[in-house]
């Protein structure tokens, strides 16, 4: 009889693959890949490297695993060490030498750098001593981040730092920059207004502009001057203004840190319209995208509430990637035909398109756009349509608070939605309750029965009966429109 198999009998590979599944179930699948495509990036200030969280579940857990033998010790340390956070601070710089210390550093993939906004103005003594008479110990905290600050940047001691740690990770796949503001902050924030600070100190303030622009010319500094390659970066709020600085870079640096990206993840933050400020950023982006030929996934967005008013070419130049298989757009407002233009220009290796808060103008079309992705798209396998409009409607309905325009849809008005565009009759609880999931699988290899009727409906609808009036989209017209398109490419034989 056969001895069973056990553990230890399994492949190193075998075992580390075990490991991932296990950790990715506890939340730890950041740690390995973004596989959900591009999103807009939210700030998340919390973010804790796992390393030195100690009482989050799947820390522990990896940390078990690693004591149980030298063997579960070698399959979990580059796991451990995959992904490092460092703050701009005295702290996060003392862990990231702790960590090149221990020769761990080859082992990380991700590294997120968190950077506050930075203190600007003389008077940060005379504005704490104020504060300190209602609340000592934020003054205390405040006091100690102001001094770290003057430190770190005397003699550009974090970009020393930052230079030896990208040369030590050897094994970087990814850089994050995220702006860090925490509570305290917050408290500060609401002593200043409760103080009248901005009168009584008015070259006090925090500054996200300074440190975003820091924080970027570091990383860059860093970045060109190691061996890393095949880089992804994401900032989810990157200051236009820090932005305009590059535009005294030299070509040739802005070439180098192009070349070297696969990934490029970017959102602006901004409380007002930047058109004007991309406008003119016109030329950097044209510097850098032209040597940036290795980008896989790209996506640009603005503020949803202040829609960019420029011209896709404007950004993009007229320029094609030959390995573009994610494209992603956000904050814009812009033609069917420029929408067009550019999907075409990739139809041949673009695999996933995204569309978020893009506003169509006038004498535009949203039945134009779909109509061109399902014609003229050749591999595309994933469209994503989220709070879509048109511009003048946006116009008519935003207003200063942000309240949500749109409403949610349901599985009756999509129902109602496929019905009426079919011709057929959708009597009262005639609706399946299964319909939303089988809207959600129309798309998979190997579909219900249900489902491939439904997506044979789909594929017979005419662009005309999708229900687009020029004036508004209805939330509940999203995801037909989005099957409509994918299923029209599924129709000419080619992979969904």
């Amino acid at each position: 009889m056969p001895r069973p198999s056990r553990i230890h009998d399994l492949a190193d590979e075998l075992v580390g693959e075990i490991l991932l599944q296990l950790l990715e179930t506890h939340g730890q699948r950041a740690l390995h890949g973004n596989r959900a495509g591009h999103r807009p990036q939210d700030c998340q200030s919390g973010e804790r490297d796992p390393v030195r969280n100690r009482n989050r579940g799947e820390a522990s857990d990896l940390d078990r695993f690693r004591l149980v033998c030298k063997r579960f010790m070698r399959i979990g340390t580059p796991q451990t060490f995959a992904k490092f956070t460092l703050r701009f601070s005295k702290d996060g710089f003392r862990r990231l030498r702790e960590l090149m210390d221990m020769q761990r550093a080859y082992y990380v993939r991700t590294v997120t750098y968190l950077a506050r906004p930075f203190y600007q103005g003389s008077d940060w003594p005379q504005v704490l001593r104020i504060l300190a008479k209602d609340a000592p110990e934020i003054a205390r905290l405040h006091s100690r981040r102001v001094r770290e600050q003057k430190t770190l940047l005397q003699a550009s001691f974090d970009q020393v730092q930052l230079r030896a740690a990208i040369a030590a990770f050897t094994s970087l796949r990814e850089i994050k920059l995220l702006r860090l503001q925490d509570e305290a902050d917050e408290q500060l924030l609401d002593l200043f207004h409760e103080h009248d600070i901005a009168n009584l100190a008015p070259d006090v303030f925090l500054d996200w502009e300074s440190a975003c622009s820091r924080a970027i010319t570091s990383l860059g500094v860093a970045l060109l001057d190691s061996q890393r390659t095949s880089i992804r970066f994401t900032g989810p709020q990157i200051s236009p203004e820090a932005t305009l600085r590059l535009l005294e870079a030299p070509s040739t640096t802005l070439a180098a840190m192009g070349s070297r990206l696969t990934s490029l993840d970017i959102n602006f933050h901004a409380l007002g319209d930047i058109t004007e400020t991309m406008s003119v950023l016109s030329p950097v982006f044209y510097r850098f995208f032209s040597e940036a030929r290795n980008l896989i996934a790209i996506h640009i967005g603005f503020p949803s509430k202040w829609p960019l008013n420029l011209d896709l070419e404007a950004v993009f130049h007229h320029i094609r990637w030959k390995n573009l298989r994610k494209l992603s757009l956000q904050g814009w407002r812009l033609t069917a035909d420029e929408i067009g233009t550019l999907a075409r220009r990739h139809r041949h290796q673009l695999r996933e398109f995204r569309l978020h808060a893009v506003y169509l103008q006038e004498g535009s079309r949203w039945s134009d756009v779909l109509n061109d992705l399902r014609t003229e798209m050749e591999h595309l396998a994933r469209l994503e349509l989220r709070e879509i409009d048109y511009a003048a409607n946006f116009d008519a309905l935003a207003i200063d608070s942000g309240v949500e325009i749109f409403q949610p849809y349901t599985v009756h008005s999509l129902a109602s939605s496929l019905s009426l565009a079919t011709g057929t009759a959708s009597p009262e609880g005639a609706v399946p309750p299964s319909f939303d999931s089988d809207v959600c699988s129309l798309i998979d290899s190997s579909p219900s029965p249900h489902s491939r009727e439904m997506l044979e409906r789909f594929r017979a609808l005419d662009v005309k009966e999708l229900g687009d009036d020029g004036a508004r989209v209805h939330r509940d017209q999203v995801p037909l429109w989005e099957t409509w398109v994918l299923s029209g490419i599924g129709a000419r034989g080619l992979r969904i």
